[in-house]
């Protein structure tokens, strides 16, 4: 009996160790697509000394569907403008292992950034504030105004698991709940506008 008891408590200990250890970068991501695409969530590209370059929201949002995949390129460092048409805190996710809670506001930010004030979600980009944007500044939230202008600077992704939910690539879109699938994520600046 004392064999089986310390098998077990070893067991224990090691799901116990387990579960304390941080989500590796590839979150729980179960293709090596999905895994590079955590990735680059969950640190963007590295900006370096460089200066983002200005990308007009109206290039991002298509008026008309089109193939969106290869029209920017991923990790490029940008800054664009727009209205902040609304923002939700996000709980679990694939680039957070599944354990992010909304209430404890450890997870993105999902922010949707439109032409004009009131956009539908489905007219919007969505840009997306990471828990390392959240500790370098931890009054984030005082950033967030809905219909407010801001000027939003990170790195292009193109999120390629939404190409049912973006109006540009959707076949069936009656969900559609976003414009496409580039988005800016990381967010590495975040500046309200007058």
């Amino acid at each position: 009996m004392p064999k089986i008891l310390s098998a077990l408590l070893a067991l224990l200990l090691f799901v116990d160790l387990l579960n304390a250890q941080p989500c590796p970068k590839a979150g729980d991501a179960s293709t090596p697509e999905k895994k590079q695409l955590n990735v680059f969530k969950n640190t963007g590209m590295g900006t370096g000394s460089r200066v983002p370059e200005l990308l007009p929201l109206r290039n991002l949002l298509p008026s008309v569907k089109r193939k969106d995949r290869n029209l920017f390129m991923n990790g490029a460092y940008v800054s664009t403008e727009g209205i902040l048409v609304s923002f939700e805190e996000e709980g679990p996710e694939s680039c957070n292992c599944q354990l992010a809670k909304k209430r404890e506001k450890d997870g993105d930010v999902h922010m949707y950034l439109g032409l004009k004030d009131n956009a539908a979600k489905k007219n919007c980009i969505v840009v997306e504030i990471t828990p390392a944007f959240k500790k370098k500044h931890p009054q984030y939230a005082d950033l967030l105004h809905a219909n407010s202008k801001v000027r939003i600077t990170g790195f292009l992704l193109y999120d390629f698991i939404h190409e049912k939910d973006a109006l540009a690539t959707c076949t069936h879109c009656a969900g559609a709940w976003r414009k496409t699938c580039w988005e800016i994520h990381p967010v590495t600046a975040v500046e309200l506008l007058p």
